[in-house]
């Protein structure tokens, strides 16, 4: 018996040994430089081929194809650019592309506004600064549908909102009633108002970083030189800020030409389509009424858009980069 275990456990030692040379000789090997400088770069490409390409490339074969959701995709037939032809000349998704753009633009807009005037106050350092910086931050951390459900409560016709504006409204002979949820324009205003609200504290943190990185020896000169606080910062402060400008119109834009989460949460696109973006309209073709096919049509589409958009923001953020490094260069 104890012969028969002998070339057992033999056979297990040299099976162990071997492995632990083959794990030797591996690490041998990936510890070269040559080869220990090219691990990275194989994990990064295997991650972008799995993440981004495999999908990017699948979602393009589907909107090759004639397919719904009720049929098998194996019963799928090629329709080549059937799908984007259907896509371009259909009223709905220009017009609710175009609402989009404009919900964005609003947005957009009202969010620089008021973030850079909380920044511009708040960047200089003074008592109970950081409670007010923490307390402008907040929004940005509640979750959407938080979001949704609170303003669905304060725009309701009986809600605070309008208890608040019916002082300011009564005297001029407006119905203080003002129906938030269910007239076409206070709807869309409902919206822009939500994402303001909430999106508004990531331009205040941008702007916020790009007024603490300013070079205070410039503006120290500007003050020596006699300069108001007025022409600091609309000759210094205001030209140097450009790149933070830029890189909050590009983040906030992408983001809010997405926007999907209030316009469920509080109008279901309603009245009618009066408050449908085109994420919604992408989400209602695909799972409500399953048009894979046109859906995937429909993105690729809005990826072109979007990416000549974001394009245009990459190359004026770059420009005013060289346009800053030049300016220091020069003062120095």
């Amino acid at each position: 018996m104890a012969e028969s275990g002998q070339p057992v456990a033999a056979g297990a030692t040299a099976r162990a040994s071997a492995r632990l040379s083959l794990g030797r000789r591996f690490s041998a090997w990936a510890s070269q430089e040559r080869v220990f400088r090219l691990i990275p770069f194989i994990a990064v490409e295997a991650v972008f081929i799995l993440v981004i390409i495999i999908p990017f490339i699948l979602t393009i074969y589907i909107s090759l194809l004639r397919w719904r959701a009720n049929r098998p995709f194996e019963q799928a037939s090629f329709s080549g650019f059937l799908n984007y032809g259907r896509v371009l000349g259909k009223d709905e998704f220009w017009m609710a592309l175009g609402r989009t753009f404009y919900f964005a633009g609003a947005a957009v807009i009202l969010e620089l506004l008021i973030g850079f005037v909380l920044a511009y106050l708040l960047h200089r350092h003074f008592r109970g600064r950081r409670l007010y910086i923490t307390v402008f931050l907040a929004p940005m951390m509640v979750v959407p549908v938080v979001v949704g459900y609170n303003f669905s409560m304060i725009y309701v016709d009986s809600g605070p909102l309008n208890q608040i504006l019916a002082p300011f409204l009564e005297p001029f002979g407006i119905d203080p009633r003002i129906r938030w949820l269910s007239h076409p324009l206070a709807a869309q205003w409902a919206i822009i108002l939500a994402d303001v609200w909430q999106w508004t504290s990531l331009t205040f943190l941008i702007f916020l970083s790009g007024f603490a990185a300013l070079p205070q020896q410039l503006v120290d000169a500007a003050r020596v030189l006699g300069a108001s606080p007025s022409q600091i910062f609309w000759r210094v402060q205001l030209p140097l800020l450009k790149p933070a400008i830029i890189i909050a119109v590009v983040i906030r834009s992408m983001e809010a030409l997405k926007m999907f989460d209030p316009v469920v949460l509080l109008t279901f696109g309603g009245p009618g389509i009066s408050t449908q973006t085109i994420a919604y309209y992408l989400w209602q073709e695909v799972w409500v009424f399953s048009k894979y096919s046109y859906g995937a049509a429909a993105s690729i589409l809005l990826l072109i858009f979007f990416s000549v958009f974001i394009f245009v923001g990459i190359w004026l953020l770059v420009r005013q980069r060289e346009s800053v490094r030049r300016v220091d260069v020069d003062v120095l």
